[in-house]
């Protein structure tokens, strides 16, 4: 594979991947725009690897969505089974993050408001955002 060519939407945040890699090591350690590189390009091998062995054991199975069995069973399947402990304790975190998270749907029935209401409202605060900007704006041609 030319990763010279890489399909940008086939990638992975260069600086996201840098970030990441920084973080792990030292501060003192520093590390080439070759091993960077490297690092992108491995972090996605990796990706489609696991993705690919848990579309097949998905596919296998009759299933048409990839659940966390299938991505800890391709984590065993390509060598990773180490890693797999890991990944169910970062699962149940997920999980445990999710029902706690506000739901977006129930924020909207707590709010007591009709749609037509919250769209009035939603109109006023632009309407206002509007006169503060165009406030700043003419204040600031003034000076």
């Amino acid at each position: 594979m030319s990763y010279e060519n890489r399909d940008e939407e086939n990638s992975l945040p260069k600086s996201t991947v840098e970030r990441f890699v920084s973080s792990c090591l030292p501060k003192q350690v520093t590390v080439s725009k070759d091993a960077k590189e490297m690092f992108l390009n491995c972090s996605l091998e990796f990706i489609k690897l696991i993705s690919v062995q848990s579309a097949a054991i998905c596919e296998k199975d009759k299933k048409k969505t990839i659940a966390f069995e299938y991505f800890f069973k391709a984590l065993e399947d390509k060598g990773f089974g180490e890693f797999v402990g890991t990944c169910k304790e970062y699962q149940e975190m997920y999980e445990k993050y999710m029902k706690a998270k506000p739901s977006k749907i129930n924020k909207f029935k707590s709010s007591g408001l009709s749609l037509e209401e919250l769209h009035n409202q939603q109109l006023e605060l632009f309407k206002n955002a509007k006169q503060e900007f165009d406030k700043t704006m003419n204040g600031s041609e003034e000076t």
